[in-house]
């Protein structure tokens, strides 16, 4: 008897401590399920479009079941709004649509077209009656270089009777015409013929007093006609050029002051 009372102990103990076990493992079953009610799974990352992920959302029911519940956040702001790409293939980058550039030329100013004809000048003289254009001087003396005030083509190179060294330019601005005319050049430019191109940073050649002059300076007209051209009924010679110098001089035109603004002295073009 004492044996069986023994063995009944034993198996009192045993199943005491089988029951012990089991309530340990239902508890921790219970702190893992809480514990996994979320899930994150990157499908990949794309430096454009942020990161697309996958949320597995297990939503626990009142009846203590628990259901899934997919979530998917896709949605990324692209210039500045929303788009939902919920529907984007897994592991396919999506495309961003760029901010649209904005005209560039529209915001691009007027080009310039008349220019100073040197680096470095000063006003003597301003158009008047009996003086139809601008005097300039500069304290570089000879060494400052004549360049055309516009773009053009060499139309004359010449002496006047007193011996001034004397460039004429032809100008076609728009469809209108122009001379440039400078006059007391102490030299011509390396290379200058009557046809050349020119652009405004050519050298024509450099300041001077040659001529009818009381000092180193550039005698600068400018006029609306073409100098030297036999269809110019105006200005197809010297003696048309400054007739009509002194008729537009009247009517108030006063060269190239007409064409832009000419300070009385300035140290860049």
């Amino acid at each position: 008897m004492k044996k069986i009372k023994t063995l009944r102990q034993y198996f009192a103990l045993l199943l005491s401590f089988l029951l012990i076990v089991c309530a340990i493992g239902i508890n921790i079953k219970d702190v893992f399920a809480s514990n996994n009610q979320y899930e994150i799974n990157y499908e990949y990352v794309n430096v454009k479009d942020m990161a697309v992920t996958d949320v597995s959302n297990k939503t626990i029911i009142n009846n203590g079941t628990m259901s899934d519940k997919n979530i998917t956040l896709t949605e990324v702001k692209i210039n500045n709004s929303k788009e939902d790409k919920s529907n984007t293939t897994e592991g396919t980058p999506k495309n961003v649509e760029l901010p649209v550039k904005k005209d560039s030329a529209a915001l691009v100013k007027d080009r310039q077209i008349w220019y100073l004809p040197t680096e470095v000048g000063r006003v003597t003289q301003n158009p008047h009656y009996g003086h139809v254009a601008l005097d300039i001087t500069s304290y570089r003396g000879t060494g400052e270089v004549i360049h055309p005030v516009a773009n053009g083509v060499v139309s004359g190179i010449y002496t006047d009777s007193a011996g001034a060294l004397i460039v004429t330019v032809l100008h076609n601005i728009n469809g209108q015409k122009y001379t440039s005319q400078y006059v007391h050049l102490s030299r011509y430019a390396d290379g200058l013929y009557v046809g050349k191109q020119v652009t405004i940073n050519d050298s024509l050649g450099q300041m001077g007093s040659t001529g009818n002059s009381t000092g180193v300076h550039l005698h600068l007209a400018v006029l609306d006609c073409a100098l030297f051209d036999p269809n110019d009924n105006n200005c197809r010679d010297l003696n048309g050029w400054y007739s009509y110098d002194k008729i537009r001089l009247e009517q108030g035109y006063i060269g190239l002051g007409t064409m832009m603004k000419v300070p009385g002295e300035w140290y860049s073009r």
